[in-house]
């Protein structure tokens, strides 16, 4: 979780947190699991939220998710480990909520084990990753949730 600043009595606390809710699918759709892990805003992530709300020039929008088979990285990292696939993301937020996701569907996919999103088709800026167990299954549709409070 991040904080913009301390609550005061004069000012109030700004937080993002996120979460990624990984469901797995067999050859005919049945849904074979559901797993949530927690993910982390990267360093290049937190500079992406600040030129959003204040730069002239703003950055291109998330637009990717990618998945790998190496080790995720920590707040300094800046791509995936070992990325194999990248596909178009979905976003949605409804207007007077304090939340919006992410998602995107990978299929035949092969021992994923790291996670991020992206502002572009090939590189761009990363603005979170996660890590879990080898993920091998013919679709993988990930929901990366933001809340802000």
């Amino acid at each position: 979780m991040f904080k913009l600043f301390k609550k005061d009595k004069n000012r109030e606390a700004i937080n993002i947190k996120g979460k990624l809710k990984l469901i797995g699918r067999d050859k005919n759709g049945k849904v074979v699991f559901i797993k949530e892990v927690p993910n982390l805003i990267t360093n290049a992530g937190f500079d992406f939220i600040a030129n959003v709300i204040g730069a002239t020039s703003q950055p291109n929008e998330i637009t990717h998710m990618a998945i790998g088979n190496g080790t995720a990285g920590g707040a300094s990292a800046t791509q995936l480990d070992s990325e194999t696939a990248r596909s178009a993301v979905t976003y949605a937020h409804t207007a007077g909520t304090k939340t919006f996701t992410f998602t995107a569907t990978f299929t035949n996919v092969v021992a994923a084990t790291e996670y991020g999103c992206f502002n572009n088709s090939s590189g761009g800026t990363m603005l979170n990753t996660a890590g879990f167990p080898s993920i091998t299954i013919d679709s993988l549709q990930i929901v990366a949730t933001f809340t802000l409070s």
